[in-house]
């Protein structure tokens, strides 16, 4: 365990980048020795294969200082940062306590990855047909028919038509659990 007088020395701060440079950020800070936190989210898309890495809290990452070296001065001129976040001439510190709670959330190379659960429609659901013959068309949910037949709400041109339909032409509703700590 550290002792207090370690943790006064060495302390989180947040640091902001430029757009779309925290992973840029991130490596610079790294490869000068600093210890840095990145967390990542992998954004589920069922449209595409890749599922990109992009940054929890954007133009932000956590770097880990210790005020008796003196070296963070190097930190606002590292490629891809545009400033220690501060108050005045005060460092804002992120707790230790806070970065833990956010790595609890991560697997190991600090990414969470988005939870999405499957949801039976409910009645006054929005949706978007997925196949079939109004495969793009919005709809409302209206009830649940025998033989896994639906009854939905269709949107045309400027008017309505209720219509039936089967069950797989509109599948599940997805529910992304989101990011919270």
């Amino acid at each position: 365990m550290k002792s207090r007088r370690e943790n006064k020395r060495n302390l989180w701060v947040l640091v902001y980048t430029k757009p779309k440079q925290e992973t840029k950020a991130n490596e610079n800070l790294q490869k000068q020795g600093f210890k840095t936190f990145l967390p990542l989210i992998q954004v589920s898309n069922k449209n595409n294969k890749f599922q990109p890495l992009v940054p929890i809290f954007p133009r932000y990452i956590f770097v880990q200082i210790n005020l008796e070296l003196g070296n963070w001065t190097s930190i606002n001129s590292s490629h891809g940062v545009s400033g220690i976040v501060m108050f005045g001439d005060t460092f804002t510190s992120v707790p230790f306590k806070v970065i833990k709670l956010i790595k609890d959330k991560l697997n190991e190379g600090d990414v969470y990855k988005e939870n999405i659960s499957r949801h039976n429609y409910k009645e006054g659901d929005l949706l978007t047909i997925k196949k079939g013959r109004f495969v793009g068309i919005d709809a409302i949910f209206l009830s649940k028919k025998p033989k896994d037949r639906v009854r939905l709400l269709l949107k045309f041109l400027n008017t309505t038509v209720i219509s039936e339909l089967a069950q797989s032409d509109i599948g599940h509703k997805e529910v992304k659990v989101p990011f919270k700590f």
